[in-house]
Parts: structure tokens; sequence; C-alpha cells
């Protein structure tokens, strides 16, 4: 990594500025509100943003979120209303029940009661990405999640993120799959680069995304 790379991150969290600090404050207001629906769509639309765009999963999450369908609707009603709009209607629409009725049946539907299990993030994090009743939220998909609500401190580590740390020597390996001990491990190498900037893991990582996309999405 050169200075030049630093140089970049700043230079365009400049011009980004209020672009940047508007999305996060619009995450850290979904938690403080604490109503379990909205937090409920936002892990909605990162089980349907693994492994397609984040513009296909908004879309997709915007429409089952009309009149509470995400809510009210059962498994096959939610594969009917994906299979119109989204590639992985089947599998997905599973998921998406599956987790439902798990945090139904666990925690009364209330995130509150899961959050507050955890003394920190992290672990509350791995606790999400590790446990199989919640369907389709690897280490990837919980941490965009979670920082989609207003975390701060996790990494998002999909593939765009992953090519900059490798094109800039933040890392030197090229990944086909991560497992939790390399999500970790990468994620302290970024972890310990925001702080060297000085700017959080949730703002870096929409810096990030912004120089390999040209855009700021959630």
């Amino acid at each position: 990594m050169n200075s030049n790379f630093k140089e970049l991150i700043i230079s365009t969290y400049d011009s980004q500025y209020d672009l940047i600090n508007k999305k996060i404050s619009d995450f850290e207001k979904i938690i403080v509100r604490n109503e379990s629906k909205e937090i409920f769509h936002e892990m909605v639309f990162c089980i349907l943003a693994a492994g397609t765009s984040a513009k296909l999963a908004e879309t997709a999450s915007e429409i089952l979120k009309e009149n509470d369908f995400f809510i009210k609707a059962n498994e096959k009603e939610i594969v009917s209303k994906l299979k119109k709009c989204y590639r992985f209607y089947n599998v997905r629409g599973k998921y998406i029940i599956q987790t439902r009725e798990f945090i139904i049946s666990q925690y009364d539907f209330d995130f509150k009661k899961l959050f507050n299990s955890f003394d920190d993030n992290i672990s509350l994090r791995n606790f999400i990405a590790t446990n199989k009743a919640f369907k389709g939220l690897g280490m990837k998909a919980s941490s965009h999640f979670l920082r989609n609500i207003g975390y701060s401190c996790l990494a998002i580590l999909d593939f765009h993120i992953l090519d900059i740390m490798r094109e800039h020597k933040l890392i030197k390996f090229n990944l086909k799959s991560i497992n939790k001990k390399k999500y970790l491990h990468i994620e302290k190498i970024l972890r310990n680069f925001s702080k060297e900037i000085k700017i959080d893991l949730a703002r870096l990582d929409l810096i990030l995304w912004y120089l390999k996309t040209g855009t700021i999405i959630k």
C-alpha cells in the first residue's frame, strides 16, 4: 500500500462527504427508532443482496415491503412475488420465511432482545453469521445488515472491497471464498487501516464502494 491510496480515500471522502454522512445518518436512525419491521426489512434486503446486485435486492425488497407483505405472507406467497422481480426466488423466499419465523419464535419479533443479548457488535455479528437459523446471513451479509441499521465497526467484504484491497496491496491473495477465520483476518486488516486514516469502517466501506462502482448505495 502506498500513500497515494490513503490520499485517494481521504479526497473521495471529502468530495462525497455530505452524501456519505447522510447515508450513515439514515442507517443510525433505524437502530434509534428500533422498529422491528423496519429492521427486518433491512435483513430481508441483505438476504436478497447476496450473490446479486444491491440495486436488484433493493428493488425486490421494496416490492416485498408494500403493505407489510414480507411480514404477513407465507412462503408460497413470498416466492410467487419474488418470481416476478428476482432471480433466486425459491431459495431466498424460503430463507426469508425461515428467518422471520425463527425471530418470532425466539425473540417475539423483538430485535432489541436479540441485540441486548450481546456485549459487543462483533459477537452479535458472529452469532447471526454462524447460527444456522438465520438463513442466508453469513459473515458478509450479517455485517451488511448490522451496518445498514447503524453499527459502524464491521467490514462488508464483498468482491468489490476485496478487489480494491488487493489492488492497493492491503491483501496479497486472490480469494474465491472466505471462511470465518479468513473473514476475521481480512476484517482486522481493514479495521487497522480505518484507524490509521481515522475513518470508521462503515464510512470506509461506502468510500471503497464508490471508488469501484461510482455509486453509493446501501
